[in-house]
């Protein structure tokens, strides 16, 4: 018999971390974006949106901002992009900040193309601008810069 030293806990978590791993990999690497169909999409997001909520989001996030990139389509951007900024709602800083993390770097990997998703985008931005979290307002001041990196406009007559 083999006897593991690893709590049921400390098992799910490496789970979760290696399943995200090969995740974000074959996302990364599918350069001729067959892998993820539309259905793979609609089925994968709303599990991973589920994870925003824990304390690390270290595997998580990588994973969840190539998601829309692997998918390789404006309607499915779209999809994520109300998907997880519906999520900045939550009354908790922490998801909230998971969300801005993701966000900036789902609009750092998005680049000029991110232009697409800016008028949907803005109302969640404003909101999340005034947040009672400090740190969650920083992101989302780096969001912000982010945004005007990559569009090459100023978003001031925007917010």
């Amino acid at each position: 018999a083999v006897v593991s030293t690893q709590s049921t806990g400390e098992f799910m978590g490496d789970l979760e971390k290696y399943c995200l791993m090969t995740l974000f990999n074959i996302l990364k690497f599918d350069t001729t974006h067959t892998f993820l169909t539309a259905d793979r999409f609609d089925s994968i997001l709303p599990i991973l949106l589920e994870l925003i909520c824990t304390t690390d989001i270290t595997h998580l996030q990588p994973t969840l901002s190539e998601l829309p990139i692997a998918a390789n389509n404006p309607r499915l951007w779209k999809q994520f992009n109300f998907q997880l900024l519906s999520r900045a709602k939550s009354i908790e800083p922490r998801v909230r900040q998971n969300v801005a993390s993701v966000y900036l770097d789902f609009v750092a990997k998005m680049g000029q193309s991110y232009s697409d998703l800016l008028s949907d985008s803005l109302p969640f931005i404003a909101e999340l601008l005034e947040d009672s979290d400090e740190t969650v307002e920083g992101t989302v001041k780096e969001i912000v810069e982010k945004i005007e990196e990559v569009t090459g406009e100023s978003m001031d007559q925007h917010l």
